[in-house]
């Protein structure tokens, strides 16, 4: 499917990963549980399992996530060989650290100006995020892009079907029909996690929309979905505006 962005009406985007940079405050959560624990593991592959695994605690409630912890935990192979209560304090650590660095994180360079120019294209804009609504709303009226983004075009995880977070797409659906579109009408999805490729792909009936992979760092397996555009940035979108 080849993306005429001379066509494209509407842009729904994944908010970590693409709009916000959190992968910093990832890093310094493994990094500073590395030292605590004087952990021999693979940096990077850590990386790459710790920020999968907050991709899926941003859609599950406190109750469950402690409930769940045994199973979530299993998913980190870097500390495999540890005890359950081990993995356990890591893990917390990690999330607590994560958790108190994302709150000075920023956005990617240039959204402000990407969104700014789509916009001056007659290009409109959802969000589709597997965290919480509230929290993506606080944080685009902090960096004052929050004009491009109408609260009813914003879809968390707790605003979509239990258990059908991307890479479901009903998200992708409920925003569509909230902006007044048909099937996908010149849509386009774009995100830096496998999920978000599998979701656009899936939509309608697995008609699909047109989807565009970021290479953000959060998924390192997101050039095997096969999205229609594979960027390093979102900002590269403007390289193939007429």
């Amino acid at each position: 499917m080849v993306i005429d962005f001379d066509t494209v009406k509407f842009i729904i985007f994944d908010f970590d990963g693409v709009l916000f940079n959190g992968l910093d405050a990832i890093k310094a959560g493994v990094k500073n549980a590395i030292e605590n624990y004087n952990l021999q593991v693979d940096f990077d592959k850590a990386v790459q399992e710790i920020a999968a695994l907050i991709q899926k605690l941003m859609s599950i409630p406190i109750p469950k996530m402690i409930l769940s912890s045994y199973s979530l935990l299993k998913d980190l192979s870097f500390l495999e060989g540890m005890s359950f209560f081990k993995k356990l304090q890591v893990g917390l650590s990690i999330y607590q650290q994560y958790l108190k660095e994302v709150e000075t994180a920023e956005l990617y360079d240039g959204i402000p100006e990407l969104l700014s120019i789509l916009d001056s294209h007659g290009i409109k804009f959802g969000i589709l995020t597997q965290g919480l609504k509230a929290s993506v709303i606080e944080k685009i009226q902090k960096f004052g892009i929050d004009q491009y983004f109408p609260e009813d075009l914003i879809v968390g995880a707790s605003d979509v079907s239990p258990g059908h977070v991307k890479p479901d797409p009903e998200g992708i659906e409920i925003i569509a029909a909230k902006a007044g579109l048909q099937d996908d009408e010149n849509m386009v999805m774009i995100g830096d996690m496998v999920v978000d490729i599998e979701a656009g792909k899936r939509a309608f009936n697995n008609k699909g929309v047109k989807t565009i992979g970021v290479i953000s760092g959060y998924d390192n397996r997101i050039s095997d979905s096969k999205p229609d555009l594979l960027l390093e940035t979102a900002t590269q979108i403007l390289s193939h505006l007429h």
